[in-house]
């Protein structure tokens, strides 16, 4: 005889699998960025690699923003940022900056869209003299 819980549990597993199964995976999960080291000079060359999600358009784009600006709006990342370099359809890669010529902390943060778009990644590094 089948224990009455276990039926609960495998009928549970099976719709958890089905959903899992079917839900598209996220394109904005798999957006990074990474630096070599995370304290820069003023004016010091900065490597910044990044893997962008499939999809982003020609416009999307990797900032320079100072830390204290709150994460997610790209609207506002867009008023904020020292520089910016687009990425014009490119999935990967390296782009270099300059780092900004004031000590502080900042974020590269990358873009899915210079349109009101949403910001999908990010890494802090340092800024010292």
């Amino acid at each position: 005889m089948i224990d009455k819980r276990y039926l609960k549990f495998a009928a549970s597993a099976m719709v958890l699998a089905a959903i899992l199964a079917f839900t598209p995976v996220n394109a904005y999960s798999s957006s990074k960025l990474q630096l070599d080291k995370t304290i820069f000079a003023v004016g010091e060359e900065i490597a910044v690699h990044f893997t962008a999600g499939p999809g982003f358009a020609e416009n999307a784009w990797i900032g320079i923003i100072p830390s204290h600006v709150l994460h997610g709006s790209e609207a506002e990342n867009d008023k904020n940022d020292i520089s910016y370099q687009y990425l014009k359809g490119v999935q990967g890669g390296t782009l270099i900056f300059k780092a900004p010529g004031q000590i502080g902390d900042y974020d590269f943060r990358m873009h899915d869209t210079d349109n009101n778009g949403k910001e999908v990644a990010s890494v802090s590094f340092q800024v010292n003299r």
